[in-house]
Formats: structure tokens, C-alpha cells, sequence
């Protein structure tokens, strides 16, 4: 047996229902889902909980997107069923809209990943010109001591775009537009925090349904303009809902009319169409996702046309990261129980290889 056997019963239980969209998740249910499944019986949350497993408001480091979660839970899914297994629990059985409501639960405790520096926020916040308007409230501009976006990223990126507006009219044509990195942003933020005494806190990440999302999407005519070369299904790298808010920020000069002010409840719409097409993921390379299946041994089984496992070519255009959260969650111990037979060791996956494998197959 080889060993991208251990795929094979992922593959199997899977193929029939997987959809072609990225499924939005609602942070209140991915709670739901964190008690009902007593994942604290081993993880901790943010300090809260069991000591035995990492904390899952913690690990894994860096940008978190749907397919850092599903590495890891991929990576860890012999250690997770052995340690189920000798405390004498049975894995309970978790759906891809679970999965996609505790991706979105989980998220919250990292909507600021990258780490802000308040001193460089005070600095961006004087460099940028923020300070003339902003610092009392001169010309009716809100006082940065009472924004109340800084700790909900959906509602910042809105709340972004919509001063964007007011503000295009009420620059001087000449003057530059102040854009701001991902960084500056957070920086920013961190600045803005502590000017206003709000503390860096947990966001519940609810994302609306993808298809009222691009319906928004087309009728505002983002679509008229996102399309071809500008598409935002071929942008590359993995974003955060900071690195959406300075995107929206910085693109609103470049808006060939002038944008309609958002709603809180068409923020969270668009921002599920954007999960839908797994705009924080990137798109990843189905070239470097065939040499990674080809070194893992996945197409050793999982090509060949005469063989019993099933064929990557059924997958194609129906695999994304939150589905196989699910999948490597709910068929780890059939694996593991596989491998062990086979003598094999788990094939471990790189985050990037992850998203690449996941583009090769669905490019078949």
C-alpha cells in the first residue's frame, strides 16, 4: 500500500458531496459547535479550558485562513485520533458547515494577526494627514477617540469605504490619496485602540450567504470593473480582513464613479461572496499541486484509471479547504488505521502545498 492511501478514504466519502463554493460560517454557531463537539475537553480557548492540546485561540501561528486550519488539522489528525483514543472518546462527527462555523469562530480570535505597533500607528495616524481632521473632530470628522469599527474587521473594512467617499470630495484635487499597507493599518488600529480605550477583543466573524453576496457584488457594478486580468478570484496571496480594509481604502480613487455608502448588513453579504471564491486563500499553483501529489504518492492511487481508489478527476472544481477540514476530521481514524497496516507515516502538508494540491485538482 502506498502512501497516498491514507487519502483514499477522505477522497471516497467525500466526492458525492462536495459544492463549489466556500461555505460562509457564522462565529455564534462555531461556539455552538466548539461545546457541542467538547473540543475543550483537550484545547483550551484563549486560556479557557483543557491543558493537553494547544489553544486554539493561539496555534496555528501567522495569517489564519481556511487552509492553515485544515493543515493543521491535517497534520495533527494521528496525534488528535490517538489521544481521543486513549482517553476513550469517539471523534464525533463534524459537517462542512461545522467545520466552516468553527473556521469562522476560530478566526475571530485572529482578525489582527499580524502584531500592531501603536507608536507606528501614531506615527502613520500623523504622517498620513489623519491628525488635521481627525485628532478633535475639525470639518465634522469623527474624533478618533469614538471610532467603533476598530474591533470588528468586517464593520472596518465598511466603515473604511464609506469615509472614502466623503473624503474624495473633500480633498483638494491636487492632493495625494494617504494609502495605507496591511501593516499601517494594523498599526493604526493599534494606535486607535488605545486612544480610545477599546481593548483588543474577539470579533463573532458572520459571514452572509456567497449568493446574495455576488448578487450585491454584480448590481453595485463591482463586477462590471472585477473581471479578466482584474478579477478578484485570480488575486494572489492570502489576505485578512485588515488586508481588505486597506485594499478598499486604497482602491477608492481608482472607483471610475462615485461609490454608494454600504450597509452593516451588505459588508457581511460581500464579505461571504469573497469567502465563497476564496479570495483569503489565493488561488494556489496546480503545477507545484501536481509535483506535491506526485512527491506525497497521491497520484499513485488517485490516477490511475484502472485502479480501485477513486480518480482526482472526480473532484475537479468541487474541493476547497473548508470541506476538507471536515473530511480529514471525520475520516482520520479509518486513515491512521491504514497507515498502521501499511507500516506507513503520515504525510505531512505544508499550508502552500495544501492550496496548491487543492488547485491541481480542481484544474482536472
Amino acid at each position: 500500500m502506498k502512501p497516498a492511501v491514507f487519502l483514499t478514504l477522505l477522497f471516497v466519502c467525500l466526492a458525492p458531496a462536495w459544492g463549489a463554493n466556500m461555505i460562509p460560517g457564522n462565529a455564534a454557531r462555531g461556539a455552538e459547535v466548539v461545546k457541542a463537539k467538547s473540543c475543550q475537553s483537550c484545547h483550551a480557548i484563549d486560556g479557557m479550558g483543557g491543558q493537553a492540546a494547544p489553544d486554539l485561540a493561539k496555534s496555528p501561528g501567522g495569517r489564519f485562513t481556511p487552509v492553515n486550519l485544515a493543515t493543521a488539522m491535517w497534520n495533527h489528525g494521528t496525534g488528535m485520533s490517538a489521544a481521543m483514543s486513549a482517553a476513550g472518546m469517539d471523534a464525533p462527527e463534524l459537517s462542512h458547515q461545522e467545520a466552516a462555523d468553527l473556521f469562522a469562530y476560530l478566526y475571530g480570535f485572529r482578525h489582527y494577526e499580524d502584531p500592531g505597533d501603536a507608536e507606528s500607528g501614531k506615527q502613520t495616524f500623523d504622517s498620513k494627514g489623519c491628525i488635521g481632521c481627525h485628532a478633535q473632530g475639525a470639518g465634522g470628522a469623527l474624533p478618533v477617540m469614538k471610532w467603533e469599527s476598530v474591533n470588528d474587521p468586517i464593520q472596518l473594512s465598511r466603515a473604511m469605504w464609506n469615509h472614502a467617499a466623503r473624503m474624495k470630495s473633500a480633498m483638494n484635487e491636487t492632493a495625494a490619496w494617504p494609502e495605507l499597507t496591511a501593516q499601517e493599518m494594523t498599526d493604526l488600529l493599534a494606535y486607535v485602540r488605545g486612544a480610545n480605550g477599546a481593548p483588543k477583543a474577539p470579533t463573532a466573524l458572520s459571514a452572509a450567504s456567497a449568493e446574495t453576496g455576488q448578487t450585491l457584488f454584480s448590481g453595485n457594478g463591482c463586477a462590471g470593473c472585477h473581471e479578466g486580468s482584474r478579477s478578484l478570484e485570480g488575486m494572489p496571496g492570502a489576505r485578512t480582513m485588515v488586508d481588505l480594509a486597506a485594499a478598499m481604502w486604497n482602491h477608492a480613487p481608482a472607483m471610475r464613479q462615485s461609490s454608494e455608502p454600504l450597509r452593516p448588513e451588505e459588508m457581511t453579504r460581500l464579505v461571504g461572496y469573497l469567502w465563497s471564491i476564496q479570495y483569503f486563500d489565493g488561488p494556489g499553483d496546480s503545477a507545484n499541486g501536481l509535483d506535491v501529489a506526485v512527491a506525497k504518492g497521491c497520484v499513485s492511487c488517485h490516477g490511475d484509471p484502472n485502479g480501485s481508489y477513486p480518480r482526482f478527476t472526480s473532484l475537479s472544481g468541487e474541493l476547497d479547504a473548508i470541506r476538507f477540514i471536515s473530511g480529514a476530521w471525520n475520516h482520520s481514524a479509518g486513515m491512521q488505521g491504514a497507515m498502521e497496516e501499511a507500516g506507513q507515516e503520515w504525510p505531512s502538508l505544508s499550508s502552500e502545498e495544501l492550496t496548491d494540491v487543492i488547485a491541481y485538482i480542481n484544474s482536472l
